[in-house]
């Protein structure tokens, strides 16, 4: 016998649509290369870092328009010490 775990209930996501529809929730996605995404990675665990805070950036003109993704990370043992990496700018 085989043993199965339960489904998981996940909420909603609310996204894009959402956001489009007038939801009371910003843009909270952006689509970015997977190569530079897995780059600066590399980076922050060659570098030994064990966080990163992950931040969407928007357009000064449009709040709802995503233009990069900026990441700062840090180390467990000086988790108050962010380090900036280089952002990633989003992809049409």
């Amino acid at each position: 016998m085989r043993w199965a775990a339960p489904p998981l209930h996940l909420p909603a996501p609310r996204g894009r649509m959402w956001a489009e529809k007038g939801g009371e929730n910003k843009m909270d996605e952006i689509k970015i290369s997977v190569k530079q995404l897995y780059e600066r990675a590399k980076q922050m665990l060659d570098d030994g870092m064990d966080t990163v805070i992950l931040s969407i950036l928007t357009s000064d003109e449009d709040e709802n328009v995503p233009i990069a993704l900026s990441l700062e990370a840090a180390a467990k043992d000086t988790p108050y010490e962010g380090v900036d990496y280089d952002e990633i700018e989003a992809v049409s």
